[in-house]
């Protein structure tokens, strides 16, 4: 298993990357995107909204993942924030608010379970600190 730091570091990249998609493809493309995932669309003060907190959750995982030894409590913290996003995934996809297409629905799915395996990866590994 790898170690948590790298963990962290995973998961700050993932954020990174995320968060700048998501602006950049909503702000090219917002009708593209927006037929993909569904009808009608999420407003974009709320991309801007994510693509700024996963921004500045990267940034706060790579600063925490440099501590010799990352507090456990921090680690809840990012691992809580893993869950929330699966958890409202669900409640998108369930709802059929804003993700209601077929391939819109996979997408998000397959991002809410790499997210909630990277908020339990980090808790597994803060356990055997």
């Amino acid at each position: 298993m790898p170690s948590l730091r790298a963990i962290l570091r995973i998961n700050a990249t993932s954020c990174l990357l995320f968060g700048a998609l998501f602006g950049a493809l909503f702000a090219a493309m917002p009708n593209a995107v927006a037929g993909f995932l569904g009808a009608p669309s999420a407003p974009g003060g709320v991309i801007l909204v994510l693509g700024v907190l996963l921004g500045l959750n990267g940034i706060h995982l790579i600063y925490v993942s440099r501590a010799p030894r990352p507090s456990r409590a921090w680690v809840g913290y990012f691992s809580a924030g893993d869950f929330i996003w699966v958890l409202g995934t669900l409640l998108l996809v369930g709802t059929g608010l804003w993700i209601n297409t077929p391939a819109g629905i996979l997408s998000a799915l397959v991002v809410a379970a790499s997210v909630g395996a990277m908020g339990w990866l980090q808790l597994k590994a803060s356990s055997a600190l």
